[in-house]
């Protein structure tokens, strides 16, 4: 795989045997990551939420019948 620099555009090579435009800003990669990072966190937070949302309804479904059935 052979690099070359892509005229007036900083932070990308061009891959000569498949013409693939690449990002060479190691910077910007980690930045990327970090911030996948912290959504995958989030998304698994708020599943956590959901999960424990669902059990509570189910608790309190639970004792309405309870109630009603005394």
């Amino acid at each position: 795989m052979t690099l070359q620099l892509i005229k007036d555009v900083e932070g990308f090579k061009k891959d000569t045997s498949t013409n693939a435009v690449l990002s060479i800003n190691n910077d910007a990669l980690l930045a990327y990551k970090k911030s996948r990072k912290s959504r995958e966190a989030l998304v698994n937070d708020i599943n956590n939420i959901k999960q424990e949302l669902s059990e509570l309804k189910n608790i309190i479904h639970q004792f309405i019948s309870s109630q009603m059935g005394n």
